[in-house]
């Protein structure tokens, strides 16, 4: 399943895009990483086949290129399955650090060391080379397989989605848009987040009526020329709406819990008393005395040490009431809200508010 989707008409429109890529993320991040540590390990084995001296240091290949390798597969499951434009990217890093420092030392090592046997050497080279260099396109195609061409059904998704052309580039993130394109000899650079993005159209510009989308944002109209001006206006239509939805519903969190906790705070009380049980004072939450309890042992007592007595028990209950609501804040916002959340949630509540 594509990560992080739960709509069953979503998931079957992209099955087959996701497939290919994910075939191909298995082979390119996984598969081949693997084989570059085996490799390392095969150089680092091959002088112990003939109970040669070998130094402690030839693990260290071995030991660099299994740590790259977990590095990748780390980061694929955390943070790299939502960006499919930094899937080349991050393979040819992990798996270029593990040609360089893993697989060419192990290579120098086992020459010296392992006499003899120079023809599983070299073929293990030349699997290692090859294993690093059919990583980097497959990495590049699961990409393509993915982002082939702009459907409705990607902007319901969490991925980021790069859309790369010959004169312009375009990035839809989960929150705003960046664009790029050559204009007038030059490169112009810009993104609005869509909170700030109101419409978006599409028209045609030039002599050849090339397609371009028009965004229309708070700070004014911008005219972005894209060949598939269409499906990606409509695959950003839907990833609006999509973020709309997520601010609705964090700002229908932050109500309910705004609501429940101004509940709890209206129904604590705090009592203190002294030790003879004479005096007892309860506050509520604002510290306002809500009773006061006075029993028989009082009688015959000073009445200024009566005084005293409810003073420094008002003075207790209120200390008492503060604890308690501070407890009660601690304990209902341990899951706080994000700092996106909470930026749209004051971002939203004003309006619906003077509505």
């Amino acid at each position: 399943m594509i990560p992080m989707i739960d709509s069953p008409q979503v998931a079957i429109a992209l099955a087959a895009r996701w497939h290919r890529a994910r075939t191909f993320v298995l082979i390119s991040m996984v598969g081949m990483p693997l084989l570059l540590g085996l490799v390392c390990l095969g150089f680092a084995l091959l002088p112990h086949l003939q109970a040669a001296e070998v130094p402690w240091w030839s693990v260290i290949p071995v030991l660099t290129a299994a740590a790259a390798g977990a590095a990748l597969v780390v980061w694929l499951r955390r943070d790299g399955l939502a960006d499919p434009a930094s899937w080349f990217p991050a393979t040819v890093l992990m798996t270029g650090t593990q040609l360089v420092l893993g697989v060419v030392p192990g290579f120098g090592i086992a020459v010296r060391t392992a006499t003899g046997t120079a023809v599983a050497v070299k073929a293990l080279l030349a699997l290692g080379v090859l294993g690093a260099g059919s990583a980097w396109p497959l990495a590049l195609r699961a990409c393509r397989s993915l982002l082939a061409s702009p459907v409705a059904e990607l902007g319901s998704t969490p991925l980021r989605l790069v859309f790369q052309y010959s004169s312009s580039r375009i990035v839809i993130g989960t929150d705003r848009v960046d664009w790029a394109f050559r204009e007038g000899g030059g490169r112009l650079d810009a993104g609005v987040s869509f909170r700030h993005l109101h419409e978006v159209t599409v028209t045609s510009t030039g002599r050849d009526d090339r397609p371009a989308l028009v965004l229309r944002t708070s700070s004014g109209t911008w005219t972005v020329p894209v060949e598939e001006a269409v499906a990606i206006a409509e695959l950003l239509r839907v990833r609006m709406n999509r973020w709309e939805q997520r601010v609705e519903a964090a700002v229908e969190r932050e109500r309910a819990r705004y609501l429940e906790m101004m509940q709890l705070l209206g129904a604590t009380t705090a009592t203190a008393a002294t030790d003879d049980g004479s005096v007892a004072v309860t506050v509520d939450t604002n510290g306002i005395v809500t009773d006061i309890e006075l029993t028989e042992r009082i009688i015959g007592k000073n009445p200024q040490l009566v005084s005293a007595d409810l003073l420094v028990c008002l003075e207790q209950a209120r200390a008492a009431v503060r604890e308690h609501v501070q407890d009660l804040m601690v304990e209902r916002y341990v899951n706080s809200p994000t700092k996106e959340e909470l930026a749209l949630f004051a971002h939203q509540v004003p309006e619906q508010s003077a509505a």
